[in-house]
């Protein structure tokens, strides 16, 4: 065989190995579905206006992890839950939330005003009858890692009701806001440390969240 012929196969060979390889680490680092097609906005725009409440809730099973109520102990702090809110999840939760005159464009439209948007979020309330001081949300510390440290792009509060309130009880929110592209395929794990000494770990499997 020709020594030039001979070249240019082995050339075609080690482009299209080089091909492969790249389509294999592509699959390697995707997680949860990102970006989305148009079609896959709508799909969680209908979902979220759904009646069958039991779709919904089996839809959020794998994005909320809740926690029972520490039992003993001095704690005044109740970690309630944690939500993995992915590109996919928020739409589907803005369509929900926006029941009257929401159409299906406008969810398409605030899904690329947030396309590539995910959040962490952390649901805390002190116990029932708490009067001391309520510490700052700053001493409640959230981790987020997969391989290593993983950390937000912005930190925000969400305050949901003060023990002054008919609740009868503290809640907010911590919100951690990242990029979708920081996270790989895999097993993305949160860990909460509250200040008054408990440690409580979750983990999600990216790989079966959209």
């Amino acid at each position: 065989m020709c020594p030039i012929v001979r070249i240019a196969r082995l050339r075609i060979r080690i482009g299209a190995l080089a091909l492969g390889l790249s389509f294999l680490a592509s699959q390697n680092v995707m997680a949860f579905t990102y970006p989305l097609q148009g079609e896959y906005v709508r799909e969680a725009y209908f979902l979220g206006r759904t009646t069958d409440g039991k779709k919904l809730a089996d839809f959020y099973k794998p994005y909320v992890h809740g926690f029972p109520y520490p039992a003993r102990g001095p704690y005044f702090s109740y970690v309630e839950s944690v939500e993995f809110r992915t590109p996919y999840e928020q739409a589907v939760l803005r369509s929900q939330q926006n029941l009257n005159q929401y159409s299906s464009l406008e969810a398409e439209k605030d899904y690329e005003a947030h396309s590539n948007l995910v959040i962490v979020r952390v649901l805390i309330s002190f116990k029932p009858g708490y009067v001391g001081p309520v510490p700052p949300t700053s001493s409640f510390t959230v981790h987020v890692s997969q391989l290593g440290s993983i950390d937000p792009k912005k930190l925000s509060t969400e305050t949901i009701c003060f023990v002054w309130d008919e609740c009868g009880v503290t809640r907010f929110a911590i919100l951690l806001w990242f990029d979708a592209e920081q996270f790989a395929s895999g097993t993305a794990k949160i860990k909460i440390v509250t200040p008054d000494g408990q440690t409580i770990k979750t983990e999600f499997d990216l790989d079966n969240l959209i």
